[in-house]
């Protein structure tokens, strides 16, 4: 029978009426949300646990963010036109739809319900979407693109995305629609689930086994093995705590299904991080500028033994097979010294050596070498590399990485080891295992740098201080924390207090004052629809995206000579300023805005082809100072700019002479990225 759509859209509808209620501090039953989850989930729970009922494919159509494996390259002026043929619109209709793109405007999803509902679907019962329907249908689409995991593109489709869409919408309902729009989009924004209650009114253990096997359908498998089938699915709390413990023991990752992450604190000053340790004796590591990666190894599989899984949770190795031989050389696969009998889960970190400088090259330089699905992303602005070629100087291939650098891997842990669950091992165990395992070799392997620091003694406080100012001194990223008695996930402890569960980052741009910071000007803004829910609070928005740049000929405009001539180097929006900021810039920036076409005040340039175009430019440009973790070349550009830009003020007293130039930019960059002094 199917669980019907329309029960989730009900639950969706109901959390975006109640997003605007004020939370009170006192219990999470308090929070709206909470309460709307608890209620929804106590009407339905009948039709959630009947056996007609996939559960995966509800939790994917909950979260569809969460289905990393599945890519639809499906955005909002391709799917207007979808729904603009499905629906048979006329132009007057039409027109509504496509809103969305005015400035001002709801996001598409919106402007899809509302032409929707001039002209309701008539839908009898028998026509009812089912969340399985949906998620078969958008696997089917997924299946069609070359970015999704391997196992979603074995199952290719040969319907096109029109037919599949189109019945979907016909089925809908103008409400349903829009969610419909946005969850294949995948964003209910405004809207989050309260994702770790969410997954425990469906079992009380399937936050937890999800965190273990990060897929849907490995927690959910998990939790039909014996003998964990054979507990209740909600259990009173002082039951469950009882039930979880025994629950762990026969919990094991599966190789083929990555493992989740710890989460992390922000040290926001040596003090706090400080009082964050509690006094615990911790691995401080070395953070490393590279990608992340988990490796799974199954030597019973002759032809394939090594899987790699990204960050996200996909299966990479095709796009990773260059460093499938340093992984099978590090671990001894198949020689009389390799560790490994059966299977393996290792963790660690991508990155590019240079033979001839002898050291790690910038995060940049990673492009060349691991594509996305076959498919190497902005490389074709990298700069050419200077090689020398029969005495001659010559330019070699930007998209070709040179014969000196080449992938190497720092491990930094071990999460299984044939029938050894490492998970549950202390950091300190698990490091020593992994010094067994991997076998170091120059420029190609090696275990990250560790030092292991007791923060009960009384100098612990000057010791880290001293030691994060070397790392700051050598140009490193930062510092993760990691305490050296605890296991991989809280939920192997077996301490009463699992607040210390989490892993500390401490990094210099999470420090005031330590960070990159440099002054630039907004000089213009643009409207996306999409990010309009999520911008509510702001009054008459007007642009929710911001344009940096910096001066080419700043020395001409301070000469009074010259018409400023502009670089966009960067385009920013919510996540790089506080809401105040993004208050302060539609507000002021009305007084200022001019239409690009018609103004001629200043020349402006984009710094490469990925860069949106504004649709306002600021007469008056503002300046701002910037925050940054350091410096990089965006993908596709030949030009260095901040990494995970913030804005930490608004300098309503400067003009654009006060910004960085170009040039300035570039020497600043080069500065911070200098090797560090000897």
């Amino acid at each position: 029978m199917g669980f019907k759509y329309r029960y989730l859209c009900d639950l969706l509808e109901d959390l975006e009426s109640g997003r605007a209620a004020k939370v009170s501090a006192a219990t999470p039953k308090d929070n709206p949300s909470i309460r709307i989850v608890s209620q929804w989930f106590t009407k339905h729970e009948q039709a959630i646990q009947d056996a007609g009922t996939d559960r995966v494919k509800l939790l994917s159509c909950m979260f569809p963010e969460k289905r990393t494996d599945r890519v639809y390259w499906l955005r909002e002026k391709f799917l207007s036109s979808i729904i603009g043929r499905s629906l048979r619109l006329g132009s007057t209709r039409l027109q509504e739809l496509n809103r969305w793109q005015s400035s001002g405007s709801f996001d598409l999803a919106c402007c899809a319900e509302k032409v929707m509902r001039q002209a309701e679907n008539p839908i009898s019962p028998a026509q009812e979407l089912t969340v399985e329907e949906i998620d078969c249908a958008m696997e089917m689409i997924a299946s069609r693109c070359r970015f999704s995991g391997p196992q979603i593109r074995r199952n290719r489709s040969a319907v096109d995305h029109e037919s599949i869409l189109s019945s979907l919408y016909l089925r809908s309902s103008s409400r349903d629609a829009k969610w419909l729009t946005r969850m294949i989009l995948k964003s209910y924004a405004p809207v989050v689930f309260p994702e770790h209650y969410t997954l425990k009114k469906f079992h009380f253990l399937l936050p937890h086994l999800f965190r273990l096997q990060n897929s849907f359908d490995g927690a959910l498998d998990m939790l039909a093995s014996e003998p964990i089938n054979k507990l209740p699915p909600n259990p009173d709390p002082t039951s469950a705590r009882k039930l979880s413990a025994i629950a762990m023991q026969h919990l094991r990752p599966r190789v083929g299904i990555k493992v989740g992450r710890p989460e992390y604190y922000k040290a926001r000053s040596i003090k706090h991080c400080h009082q964050m340790v509690n006094g615990r004796r911790m691995s401080i590591e070395r953070k490393y500028d590279g990608e992340y990666c988990q490796i799974h190894v199954d030597t019973s599989n002759k032809y394939s033994p090594i899987q790699i899984f990204s960050k996200s949770g996909k299966d990479s190795t095709a796009d990773r097979e260059k460093v499938l031989p340093v992984v099978e050389q590090a671990l001894g696969l198949g020689g009389p010294d390799c560790k490994i009998t059966g299977r393996c889960i290792l963790e660690g970190e991508l990155l590019v050596w240079n033979d001839e400088d002898c050291e790690i090259m910038d995060f940049s330089k990673l492009r060349r070498l691991l594509p996305r699905s076959g498919v190497l992303m902005g490389v074709d602005n990298d700069s050419p590399y200077v090689t020398r070629v029969n005495e001659k100087m010559a330019c070699a291939n930007p998209r070709r990485p040179q014969p000196f650098e080449h992938l190497m891997i720092m491990f930094f842990d071990i999460l299984m080891l044939d029938d050894d669950i490492c998970l549950a091992k202390p950091q300190r165990e698990r490091r020593l295992l992994l010094q067994k395992v991997v076998k170091r070799i120059s420029g190609r392997s090696d275990l990250a740098h560790q030092e292991v620091l007791d923060f009960g003694r009384e100098d612990s406080y000057h010791r880290l201080e001293r030691s994060f100012e070397k790392a700051i001194t050598q140009r490193w990223e930062g510092y993760v924390l990691k305490a050296s008695d605890e296991p991989y996930f809280p939920i192997y402890s077996t301490g009463v207090n699992h607040m210390f569960g989490r892993w500390i980052k401490l990094k210099k741009d999470y420090i005031p004052g330590l960070g990159d910071t440099v002054d630039l000007a907004i000089i213009g803004g643009s409207y996306v629809s999409r990010d309009v829910q999520s911008l509510s609070q702001i009054k008459n928005l007007k642009w929710t995206h911001f344009f940096v740049g910096c001066l080419l000929n700043k020395e001409g405009v301070q000469a009074d000579s010259s018409i400023p001539h502009f670089r966009v180097i960067d385009v920013i929006g919510r996540h790089c300023m506080s809401m105040q900021s993004m208050q302060y810039l539609n507000q002021f920036g009305e007084f200022y805005k001019r239409s690009p076409g018609e103004f001629e005040g200043f020349a402006v340039e984009y710094g490469h082809n990925g860069l949106s175009k504004a649709s306002d430019l600021f007469k008056k440009p503002f300046v701002v100072e910037m925050l940054g973790s350091g410096f990089e070349k965006p993908s596709g550009a030949r030009y260095f700019t901040l990494r995970f830009p913030r804005i930490l003020k608004i300098h309503s007293d400067r003009s654009m002479e006060d910004a960085a130039s170009f040039r300035e930019l570039q020497i600043l960059a080069e500065n911070a990225r200098a090797a560090p002094p000897g």
